[in-house]
């Protein structure tokens, strides 16, 4: 069996309501129509993988099926406190070197802070990880999903998610 992923695709989504698993389940569905039983997975981007569009990606995707993910996710109670969850990556343009991909769970006032802040933790933890400075390559990508929501006030949840989804073959 082979568990490389072979694409990938980034969404994000925000979502409210009384309960904090429904408000989550809100946010998942505003990022797309996510109907998959999601493993969470972390850090490397394989090396040859391909950064797909979100149309594309849940094309190949067949409901119902075990799809792994990298994601993040925020939620919370606190009347005007904010919830935000990015995914970012670093993606080097050789096809036979790894990429790195960061989650940041967080309370950043705006979807371009949470983006910016899980763009730098992928270069950060991409140059420890592989012990090599962003400078010296040639990227392909350096980008971020990234949802925030402000709680409104009153009796409810408010949930940030971003995901970045791995398609591990064609759909058949």
């Amino acid at each position: 069996m082979n568990l490389v992923p072979q694409y990938a695709f980034f969404v994000a989504g925000t979502g409210t309501h009384l309960n904090r698993l429904h408000a989550f389940e809100n946010a998942l569905l505003n990022a797309g129509p996510i109907a998959h039983n999601l493993v969470a997975v972390s850090s490397i981007l394989p090396a040859g993988c391909k950064i797909i569009t979100p149309g594309e990606g849940f094309a190949m995707l067949k409901l119902g099926a075990i799809t792994f993910c990298v994601m993040a996710r925020e939620d919370t109670d606190v009347p005007d406190r904010w919830a935000s969850a990015s995914v970012g990556v670093v993606k080097p343009k050789d096809p036979n070197r790894a990429g790195y991909l960061s989650e940041y769970h967080g309370h950043a006032s705006s979807r371009e802070d949470a983006a910016r802040t899980a763009q730098w933790l992928a270069r950060e933890m991409f140059e420890v990880k592989f012990g090599c400075k962003i400078a010296d390559l040639e990227l392909e990508n350096i980008e971020a999903a990234a949802a925030s929501i402000r709680h409104p006030g009153g009796d409810v949840w408010v949930s940030a998610v971003a995901l970045c989804m791995l398609v591990l073959c064609a759909r058949d």
